[in-house]
């Protein structure tokens, strides 16, 4: 190998490297196409019985 061309192989594997690290986990397999004024993410969960006694006990708290 040509030793002019060595740090152009070095430049592009760490480009390539960089961007195979930058795929964080999070943003695999999520929605890329938007419908306007429509939320397309995961259904909410149902609340506890407690979870909304404590909600209510924080909004009344703020009057």
């Amino acid at each position: 190998m040509n030793r002019a061309r060595l740090p152009l192989l070095l430049g592009c594997l760490l480009v390539v490297g960089l961007a195979v690290g930058g795929c964080r986990k999070d943003e695999q397999n999520r929605t890329l196409e938007f419908k306007k004024g429509t939320y397309m993410g995961k259904p909410d969960q149902n609340l506890t019985a407690e979870q909304l006694t404590e909600l209510r006990y924080r909004a009344n708290a703020q009057r």
